[in-house]
Protein backbone atom coordinates (compact mmCIF):
# COMPACT_ATOMS: atom_id res chain seq x y z
CA UNK A 1 0.00 0.00 0.00
CA UNK A 2 1.34 3.55 -0.83
CA UNK A 3 2.01 6.06 1.78
CA UNK A 4 -0.49 8.07 0.46
CA UNK A 5 -3.54 5.18 0.66
CA UNK A 6 -1.84 4.29 4.32
CA UNK A 7 -2.50 8.08 4.99
CA UNK A 8 -5.78 8.22 3.67
CA UNK A 9 -6.74 4.64 5.23
CA UNK A 10 -5.80 5.71 8.52
CA UNK A 11 -7.56 9.40 8.41
CA UNK A 12 -10.71 7.74 7.17
CA UNK A 13 -10.44 5.45 10.66
CA UNK A 14 -10.38 8.16 12.65
CA UNK A 15 -12.47 10.53 10.70
CA UNK A 16 -15.41 7.88 10.92
CA UNK A 17 -14.40 7.34 14.71
CA UNK A 18 -13.95 11.03 15.28
CA UNK A 19 -17.43 12.20 13.54
CA UNK A 20 -19.28 10.03 15.64
CA UNK A 21 -18.20 11.39 18.67
CA UNK A 22 -18.64 14.94 17.03
CA UNK A 23 -21.95 13.79 16.76
CA UNK A 24 -23.33 11.91 19.34
CA UNK A 25 -21.34 14.59 22.14
CA UNK A 26 -22.40 17.65 20.09
CA UNK A 27 -26.35 16.44 21.07
CA UNK A 28 -25.13 14.51 24.44
CA UNK A 29 -23.49 17.52 25.44
CA UNK A 30 -25.93 20.44 24.16
CA UNK A 31 -28.55 18.37 26.66
CA UNK A 32 -26.43 18.37 29.30
CA UNK A 33 -26.16 21.94 29.02
CA UNK A 34 -29.42 22.78 29.01
CA UNK A 35 -30.77 20.29 32.00
CA UNK A 36 -28.06 21.61 34.43
CA UNK A 37 -27.85 25.59 33.53
CA UNK A 38 -25.05 27.60 33.49
CA UNK A 39 -23.57 27.05 36.93
CA UNK A 40 -23.93 23.28 37.28
CA UNK A 41 -22.20 23.17 33.94
CA UNK A 42 -19.58 25.91 35.24
CA UNK A 43 -18.77 23.22 38.52
CA UNK A 44 -17.92 20.42 35.50
CA UNK A 45 -16.23 22.23 33.23
CA UNK A 46 -14.12 23.47 35.73
CA UNK A 47 -13.55 19.94 37.26
CA UNK A 48 -12.39 19.03 33.81
CA UNK A 49 -10.43 21.69 33.33
CA UNK A 50 -8.99 21.24 36.79
CA UNK A 51 -8.12 17.73 36.95
CA UNK A 52 -6.67 17.66 33.30
CA UNK A 53 -3.86 20.06 34.31
CA UNK A 54 -2.94 18.57 37.44
CA UNK A 55 -3.71 15.07 35.56
CA UNK A 56 -0.92 15.44 33.21
CA UNK A 57 1.21 14.30 36.06
CA UNK A 58 0.16 10.71 35.62
CA UNK A 59 1.65 10.99 31.67
CA UNK A 60 5.29 12.47 32.03
CA UNK A 61 5.08 12.30 27.53
CA UNK A 62 5.41 8.81 28.04
CA UNK A 63 2.86 8.04 25.77
CA UNK A 64 3.83 10.44 22.56
CA UNK A 65 7.54 8.98 22.64
CA UNK A 66 6.69 5.34 22.52
CA UNK A 67 4.28 6.12 19.74
CA UNK A 68 7.44 7.61 17.92
CA UNK A 69 9.85 5.02 19.10
CA UNK A 70 7.73 2.07 18.50
CA UNK A 71 6.83 3.30 14.97
CA UNK A 72 10.13 3.07 14.15
CA UNK A 73 11.16 -0.31 15.81
CA UNK A 74 7.55 -2.32 16.69
CA UNK A 75 9.54 -5.29 18.32
CA UNK A 76 10.23 -2.45 21.31
CA UNK A 77 6.47 -2.57 21.90
CA UNK A 78 6.24 -5.69 24.52
CA UNK A 79 9.55 -3.66 26.82
CA UNK A 80 7.81 -0.10 26.57
CA UNK A 81 4.10 -1.23 27.48
CA UNK A 82 5.24 -3.25 30.36
CA UNK A 83 7.57 -0.74 31.86
CA UNK A 84 5.47 2.16 30.97
CA UNK A 85 2.42 0.53 32.38
CA UNK A 86 4.52 0.08 35.84
CA UNK A 87 5.40 3.67 35.88
CA UNK A 88 2.09 5.18 35.52
CA UNK A 89 0.61 3.15 38.50
CA UNK A 90 2.64 5.12 40.16
CA UNK A 91 1.95 8.31 38.60
CA UNK A 92 -1.70 7.71 38.79
CA UNK A 93 -1.20 7.24 42.90
CA UNK A 94 0.71 10.77 42.99
CA UNK A 95 -1.66 12.69 40.42
CA UNK A 96 -4.65 12.00 43.07
CA UNK A 97 -3.07 12.88 45.87
CA UNK A 98 -1.82 16.17 44.38
CA UNK A 99 -5.50 16.87 42.86
CA UNK A 100 -7.17 15.83 46.78
CA UNK A 101 -4.68 18.23 48.63
CA UNK A 102 -4.76 21.26 46.22
CA UNK A 103 -8.97 21.29 45.44
CA UNK A 104 -9.21 21.10 49.35
CA UNK A 105 -7.02 24.47 50.09
CA UNK A 106 -9.07 26.47 47.55
CA UNK A 107 -12.23 26.45 49.74
CA UNK A 108 -14.63 24.99 46.98
CA UNK A 109 -17.92 23.74 48.01
CA UNK A 110 -18.37 20.00 49.00
CA UNK A 111 -20.33 19.15 45.80
CA UNK A 112 -17.56 20.80 43.69
CA UNK A 113 -14.70 18.66 45.55
CA UNK A 114 -16.87 15.58 45.39
CA UNK A 115 -17.09 15.93 41.11
CA UNK A 116 -13.49 16.60 40.93
CA UNK A 117 -12.63 13.67 42.79
CA UNK A 118 -14.85 11.35 40.43
CA UNK A 119 -13.12 13.40 37.50
CA UNK A 120 -9.69 12.95 38.64
CA UNK A 121 -10.64 8.89 38.38
CA UNK A 122 -12.17 9.02 35.21
CA UNK A 123 -8.89 10.72 33.73
CA UNK A 124 -6.75 8.57 35.15
CA UNK A 125 -8.42 5.41 33.47
CA UNK A 126 -8.10 7.98 30.77
CA UNK A 127 -4.03 7.61 31.14
CA UNK A 128 -3.51 4.55 31.03
CA UNK A 129 -5.99 3.99 27.76
CA UNK A 130 -3.26 6.34 26.05
CA UNK A 131 -0.21 3.66 26.28
CA UNK A 132 -2.73 1.53 24.14
CA UNK A 133 -3.86 4.02 21.65
CA UNK A 134 0.12 4.71 21.34
CA UNK A 135 0.75 1.08 20.58
CA UNK A 136 -2.51 1.23 17.79
CA UNK A 137 -1.18 4.48 16.26
CA UNK A 138 3.00 3.06 16.11
CA UNK A 139 1.53 0.17 14.11
CA UNK A 140 -0.56 2.09 12.28
CA UNK A 141 -3.70 0.28 13.03
CA UNK A 142 -6.22 2.81 13.37
CA UNK A 143 -9.50 1.07 13.22
CA UNK A 144 -8.61 0.19 17.03
CA UNK A 145 -8.54 4.17 17.93
CA UNK A 146 -11.44 4.47 16.32
CA UNK A 147 -13.94 2.06 17.44
CA UNK A 148 -12.47 3.01 21.13
CA UNK A 149 -13.55 6.81 20.03
CA UNK A 150 -17.09 5.46 18.85
CA UNK A 151 -18.02 3.05 21.67
CA UNK A 152 -16.89 6.05 23.99
CA UNK A 153 -19.12 8.33 22.85
CA UNK A 154 -22.25 6.00 22.32
CA UNK A 155 -21.89 5.08 25.97
CA UNK A 156 -21.79 8.93 26.78
CA UNK A 157 -24.82 9.56 24.79
CA UNK A 158 -26.69 6.97 26.66
CA UNK A 159 -25.58 7.46 30.31
CA UNK A 160 -26.34 11.38 30.05
CA UNK A 161 -29.64 10.93 28.24
CA UNK A 162 -30.77 8.30 31.34
CA UNK A 163 -29.67 10.70 33.95
CA UNK A 164 -31.71 13.40 32.31
CA UNK A 165 -34.51 11.61 31.92
CA UNK A 166 -34.41 9.91 35.53
CA UNK A 167 -33.74 13.58 36.77
CA UNK A 168 -30.49 12.81 38.19
CA UNK A 169 -27.92 15.54 39.74
CA UNK A 170 -24.28 16.86 38.71
CA UNK A 171 -22.57 14.04 40.89
CA UNK A 172 -24.12 11.45 38.44
CA UNK A 173 -23.13 12.82 35.15
CA UNK A 174 -19.82 13.31 36.69
CA UNK A 175 -20.01 9.25 37.33
CA UNK A 176 -20.87 8.68 33.55
CA UNK A 177 -17.34 10.05 33.03
CA UNK A 178 -15.58 7.39 35.61
CA UNK A 179 -17.67 4.29 34.32
CA UNK A 180 -17.19 5.48 30.50
CA UNK A 181 -13.15 5.70 30.76
CA UNK A 182 -13.14 2.38 32.34
CA UNK A 183 -14.84 0.49 29.97
CA UNK A 184 -12.52 2.12 27.43
CA UNK A 185 -9.67 1.42 29.14
CA UNK A 186 -10.71 -2.47 29.39
CA UNK A 187 -11.20 -2.55 25.65
CA UNK A 188 -8.08 -0.70 24.38
CA UNK A 189 -6.14 -3.21 27.20
CA UNK A 190 -7.46 -6.08 25.55
CA UNK A 191 -6.85 -5.29 21.89
CA UNK A 192 -3.48 -4.36 22.81
CA UNK A 193 -2.87 -7.91 24.43
CA UNK A 194 -4.93 -9.90 21.33
CA UNK A 195 -3.75 -8.24 18.60
CA UNK A 196 -0.30 -6.25 19.10
CA UNK A 197 2.13 -7.31 22.10
CA UNK A 198 1.92 -8.49 25.67
CA UNK A 199 3.42 -6.46 28.15
CA UNK A 200 7.05 -7.23 29.06
CA UNK A 201 6.86 -6.85 32.59
CA UNK A 202 10.47 -7.25 33.88
CA UNK A 203 11.55 -3.48 35.49
CA UNK A 204 14.33 -2.13 33.66
CA UNK A 205 15.58 0.68 35.45
CA UNK A 206 18.02 2.06 33.40
CA UNK A 207 15.39 2.16 30.70
CA UNK A 208 12.92 4.34 33.16
CA UNK A 209 15.85 6.86 33.45
CA UNK A 210 16.55 6.61 29.55
CA UNK A 211 12.66 7.31 28.67
CA UNK A 212 11.36 9.84 31.22
CA UNK A 213 14.99 11.85 30.48
CA UNK A 214 13.76 11.78 26.94
CA UNK A 215 9.85 11.85 27.17
CA UNK A 216 10.03 15.05 29.68
CA UNK A 217 10.18 17.80 26.70
CA UNK A 218 7.01 15.87 25.31
CA UNK A 219 5.13 15.91 28.86
CA UNK A 220 6.53 19.60 29.45
CA UNK A 221 5.16 20.67 26.02
CA UNK A 222 1.49 18.65 27.00
CA UNK A 223 1.80 20.31 30.16
CA UNK A 224 2.24 24.07 28.62
CA UNK A 225 -0.24 23.17 26.28
CA UNK A 226 -2.94 21.93 28.51
CA UNK A 227 -2.36 25.15 30.55
CA UNK A 228 -2.94 28.00 27.95
CA UNK A 229 -6.12 26.31 27.00
CA UNK A 230 -7.64 25.27 30.15
CA UNK A 231 -6.04 27.26 32.87
CA UNK A 232 -8.52 30.28 31.41
CA UNK A 233 -11.79 28.01 33.28
CA UNK A 234 -10.03 27.86 36.47
CA UNK A 235 -9.14 30.93 36.68
CA UNK A 236 -12.17 32.16 35.82
CA UNK A 237 -14.35 30.00 38.40
CA UNK A 238 -12.43 31.77 40.95
CA UNK A 239 -12.31 35.36 39.53
CA UNK A 240 -15.89 35.50 37.84
CA UNK A 241 -17.87 32.46 39.08
CA UNK A 242 -19.56 29.19 37.76
CA UNK A 243 -21.78 31.08 35.55
CA UNK A 244 -19.34 32.61 33.44
CA UNK A 245 -17.54 29.73 33.29
CA UNK A 246 -20.50 28.15 32.10
CA UNK A 247 -21.13 30.36 28.77
CA UNK A 248 -17.62 30.35 28.01
CA UNK A 249 -17.38 26.43 28.16
CA UNK A 250 -20.36 26.28 26.02
CA UNK A 251 -18.42 28.42 23.11
CA UNK A 252 -15.18 26.48 23.56
CA UNK A 253 -17.56 23.18 23.60
CA UNK A 254 -18.24 24.07 19.89
CA UNK A 255 -15.02 25.21 18.87
CA UNK A 256 -13.43 22.20 20.77
CA UNK A 257 -15.30 19.46 18.86
CA UNK A 258 -13.57 21.34 15.35
CA UNK A 259 -9.90 20.09 16.89
CA UNK A 260 -11.07 16.56 15.42
CA UNK A 261 -10.12 17.59 12.08
CA UNK A 262 -5.97 18.47 12.29
CA UNK A 263 -6.26 15.60 15.14
CA UNK A 264 -7.11 13.16 12.78
CA UNK A 265 -4.79 14.36 9.98
CA UNK A 266 -1.68 14.70 12.00
CA UNK A 267 -2.10 11.86 14.14
CA UNK A 268 -1.91 9.66 10.89
CA UNK A 269 0.75 11.96 9.96
CA UNK A 270 2.83 11.81 12.50
CA UNK A 271 4.70 7.67 12.79
CA UNK A 272 5.04 9.26 8.67
CA UNK A 273 6.76 12.20 9.42
CA UNK A 274 8.99 10.33 12.07
CA UNK A 275 9.69 7.29 9.30
CA UNK A 276 10.48 10.29 6.99
CA UNK A 277 13.13 12.16 9.05
CA UNK A 278 15.13 9.34 8.79
CA UNK A 279 14.78 8.09 5.36
CA UNK A 280 13.83 10.98 3.05
CA UNK A 281 14.61 14.93 3.50
CA UNK A 282 12.11 15.50 0.36
CA UNK A 283 9.56 13.48 1.67
CA UNK A 284 9.67 14.87 4.77
CA UNK A 285 9.00 18.65 3.38
CA UNK A 286 6.39 17.63 0.59
CA UNK A 287 4.53 15.92 3.37
CA UNK A 288 4.78 19.05 5.82
CA UNK A 289 3.92 21.10 3.19
CA UNK A 290 0.69 19.73 2.29
CA UNK A 291 -0.53 18.94 5.68
CA UNK A 292 0.09 22.73 6.40
CA UNK A 293 -1.91 23.47 3.27
CA UNK A 294 -5.00 21.52 3.46
CA UNK A 295 -5.38 22.80 7.06
CA UNK A 296 -5.31 26.39 6.28
CA UNK A 297 -7.78 25.96 3.71
CA UNK A 298 -10.12 24.47 5.58
CA UNK A 299 -10.03 26.60 8.90
CA UNK A 300 -10.22 30.19 7.56
CA UNK A 301 -13.44 29.89 6.17
CA UNK A 302 -14.39 28.10 9.22
CA UNK A 303 -13.18 30.94 11.31
CA UNK A 304 -15.19 33.84 8.64
CA UNK A 305 -18.35 31.82 8.52
CA UNK A 306 -18.46 31.03 12.70
CA UNK A 307 -17.68 34.75 13.20
CA UNK A 308 -20.70 35.90 10.82
CA UNK A 309 -23.42 32.89 12.17
CA UNK A 310 -22.17 32.83 15.59
CA UNK A 311 -25.69 34.24 17.21
CA UNK A 312 -27.90 32.23 15.15
CA UNK A 313 -25.42 28.83 16.45
CA UNK A 314 -25.93 29.87 19.47
CA UNK A 315 -28.99 30.38 20.09
CA UNK A 316 -29.88 27.18 18.01
CA UNK A 317 -27.51 24.58 19.72
CA UNK A 318 -28.12 26.72 23.30
CA UNK A 319 -31.15 28.80 23.53
CA UNK A 320 -31.93 32.17 25.06
CA UNK A 321 -30.03 31.32 28.58
CA UNK A 322 -26.84 31.05 26.55
CA UNK A 323 -27.08 34.13 24.90
CA UNK A 324 -23.97 35.67 26.59
CA UNK A 325 -21.73 33.10 24.56
CA UNK A 326 -22.09 34.30 21.43
CA UNK A 327 -19.00 37.25 21.65
CA UNK A 328 -17.21 34.58 23.19
CA UNK A 329 -17.55 31.96 20.22
CA UNK A 330 -16.72 35.01 17.77
CA UNK A 331 -13.75 35.13 19.15
CA UNK A 332 -12.50 31.84 20.43
CA UNK A 333 -13.19 30.38 16.52
CA UNK A 334 -9.83 32.41 15.68
CA UNK A 335 -7.89 30.48 18.40
CA UNK A 336 -9.46 27.06 16.45
CA UNK A 337 -8.41 28.25 13.16
CA UNK A 338 -4.59 29.49 14.77
CA UNK A 339 -4.64 26.00 16.33
CA UNK A 340 -5.27 24.01 12.90
CA UNK A 341 -2.44 26.26 11.59
CA UNK A 342 -0.23 25.30 14.10
CA UNK A 343 -0.71 21.38 14.27
CA UNK A 344 1.72 21.03 11.54
CA UNK A 345 4.70 22.78 12.91
CA UNK A 346 3.93 21.24 16.10
CA UNK A 347 3.95 17.69 14.30
CA UNK A 348 6.93 18.80 12.38
CA UNK A 349 8.72 19.55 15.27
CA UNK A 350 8.30 16.57 17.05
CA UNK A 351 8.46 13.82 14.65
CA UNK A 352 12.27 15.37 14.04
CA UNK A 353 13.18 14.89 17.30
CA UNK A 354 12.95 18.77 18.64
CA UNK A 355 10.82 18.66 21.13
CA UNK A 356 12.86 20.81 23.07
CA UNK A 357 12.44 23.51 20.78
CA UNK A 358 8.36 23.01 20.89
CA UNK A 359 8.66 23.17 24.89
CA UNK A 360 9.91 26.30 25.22
CA UNK A 361 7.77 27.80 22.82
CA UNK A 362 4.55 26.40 24.51
CA UNK A 363 6.22 27.19 28.24
CA UNK A 364 6.37 31.07 26.50
CA UNK A 365 2.81 30.61 25.05
CA UNK A 366 1.54 28.85 28.56
CA UNK A 367 2.99 32.21 30.36
CA UNK A 368 1.68 34.80 27.94
CA UNK A 369 -1.74 33.46 28.97
CA UNK A 370 -1.53 33.44 32.72
CA UNK A 371 -0.55 36.75 32.43
CA UNK A 372 -2.84 37.92 29.81
CA UNK A 373 -5.98 36.30 31.80
CA UNK A 374 -4.84 38.24 34.77
CA UNK A 375 -5.01 41.31 33.06
CA UNK A 376 -8.03 40.43 30.90
CA UNK A 377 -10.40 38.38 32.92
CA UNK A 378 -11.69 40.74 35.51
CA UNK A 379 -12.17 43.62 33.00
CA UNK A 380 -13.89 41.18 30.50
CA UNK A 381 -14.37 38.42 31.62
CA UNK A 382 -14.92 35.12 29.59
CA UNK A 383 -14.45 37.24 26.81
CA UNK A 384 -11.23 38.39 28.30
CA UNK A 385 -10.19 34.86 28.53
CA UNK A 386 -11.12 34.05 24.91
CA UNK A 387 -8.73 37.32 23.54
CA UNK A 388 -5.89 35.63 25.81
CA UNK A 389 -6.67 32.32 24.40
CA UNK A 390 -6.35 33.67 20.39
CA UNK A 391 -3.23 35.31 21.40
CA UNK A 392 -1.12 32.74 22.98
CA UNK A 393 -2.25 30.76 19.69
CA UNK A 394 -0.66 33.69 17.40
CA UNK A 395 2.53 33.96 19.31
CA UNK A 396 3.44 30.71 19.41
CA UNK A 397 2.46 29.96 16.11
CA UNK A 398 4.76 32.59 14.45
CA UNK A 399 7.13 31.23 16.90
CA UNK A 400 7.08 27.60 15.37
CA UNK A 401 7.01 28.71 11.95
CA UNK A 402 10.14 31.07 12.30
CA UNK A 403 12.03 27.70 13.78
CA UNK A 404 11.24 25.81 10.89
CA UNK A 405 11.93 28.45 8.30
CA UNK A 406 14.55 26.31 6.59
CA UNK A 407 11.68 24.12 4.98
CA UNK A 408 12.61 25.25 1.20
CA UNK A 409 9.91 27.64 0.23
CA UNK A 410 7.85 27.85 3.17
CA UNK A 411 7.57 31.82 3.23
CA UNK A 412 5.89 31.35 -0.22
CA UNK A 413 3.55 28.36 0.65
CA UNK A 414 2.55 30.78 3.82
CA UNK A 415 1.97 33.88 1.62
CA UNK A 416 0.16 32.43 -1.23
CA UNK A 417 -2.09 29.96 0.59
CA UNK A 418 -3.45 32.29 3.65
CA UNK A 419 -3.77 35.20 0.67
CA UNK A 420 -5.69 33.09 -1.07
CA UNK A 421 -7.89 31.08 1.38
CA UNK A 422 -8.56 34.69 2.61
CA UNK A 423 -9.53 35.99 -0.59
CA UNK A 424 -11.91 32.72 -1.20
CA UNK A 425 -13.22 33.19 2.43
CA UNK A 426 -13.62 37.06 1.83
CA UNK A 427 -16.43 35.86 -1.11
CA UNK A 428 -18.17 33.56 0.84
CA UNK A 429 -18.20 35.94 3.86
CA UNK A 430 -20.02 38.34 1.28
CA UNK A 431 -22.38 35.29 0.46
CA UNK A 432 -23.33 34.76 4.31
CA UNK A 433 -24.11 38.58 4.69
CA UNK A 434 -26.09 38.93 1.53
CA UNK A 435 -28.33 35.89 2.55
CA UNK A 436 -28.58 36.26 6.47
CA UNK A 437 -32.20 34.35 7.36
CA UNK A 438 -32.01 31.50 4.90
CA UNK A 439 -31.60 27.84 6.87
CA UNK A 440 -28.62 27.67 8.34
CA UNK A 441 -27.76 23.97 7.33
CA UNK A 442 -28.30 24.94 4.08
CA UNK A 443 -26.37 28.46 4.61
CA UNK A 444 -23.67 26.43 5.31
CA UNK A 445 -23.57 23.91 2.90
CA UNK A 446 -24.03 26.71 0.14
CA UNK A 447 -21.22 28.66 1.75
CA UNK A 448 -18.63 25.51 1.49
CA UNK A 449 -19.49 25.44 -2.28
CA UNK A 450 -19.01 28.39 -2.95
CA UNK A 451 -15.63 28.85 -0.88
CA UNK A 452 -13.96 25.62 -2.50
CA UNK A 453 -14.98 27.12 -6.37
CA UNK A 454 -13.65 30.73 -5.41
CA UNK A 455 -10.57 28.90 -4.45
CA UNK A 456 -9.99 26.85 -7.68
CA UNK A 457 -11.08 29.94 -9.67
CA UNK A 458 -7.93 31.48 -8.10
CA UNK A 459 -5.74 28.72 -8.39
CA UNK A 460 -5.66 27.72 -4.61
CA UNK A 461 -5.11 24.24 -5.81
CA UNK A 462 -2.12 22.99 -7.65
CA UNK A 463 -2.08 20.07 -9.82
CA UNK A 464 -0.31 18.27 -7.18
CA UNK A 465 -2.81 18.37 -5.28
CA UNK A 466 -5.57 17.22 -7.73
CA UNK A 467 -2.82 14.24 -8.02
CA UNK A 468 -2.72 13.47 -4.31
CA UNK A 469 -6.65 13.36 -4.46
CA UNK A 470 -7.20 11.32 -7.11
CA UNK A 471 -4.72 8.64 -5.23
CA UNK A 472 -6.66 8.82 -2.34
CA UNK A 473 -9.55 7.90 -4.16
CA UNK A 474 -7.58 4.82 -6.07
CA UNK A 475 -7.59 7.07 -9.25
Amino acid sequence: MTTVKSIAKNSLFLLSGQVTSIVFGFFYFVYMARYLGAEDLGILSFALSFTVILGLIGDLGLSSLMTREVSRNQSLAPKYLGNILVIKLFLAILTFVVVASVINTLGYSEQTIRVVYIITLSNIATNFTQIFTSIFQSFERFEFQSLGVILNSILMMFGIFFGIEQNFDLIYFSFVYLIVNVIIFAYSFLVCLRKFAVPSLKIDWTFWKQIISESIPFWLNSVFVIIYFKIDMVMLSMMSGDAAVGWYSASYRLIDSLGFIPVVLMSTMYPVFSKFHVSSRDSLEFAFKKSFKFLTIIAIPIGIGTTILAERIILLVYGVQYSSSIAALQILIWASVLSFINYTPATYLTSTNRQRTLMIFTFLGAILNIFLNFILIPRFSYNGAAIATVSTELVVGLLMIFSIRNVQNLSVLLSDIILKSLVAGTVMGVFLLIFPNYILILMILFAAILYFIALYVINGFEKEDINLFNQVLGR
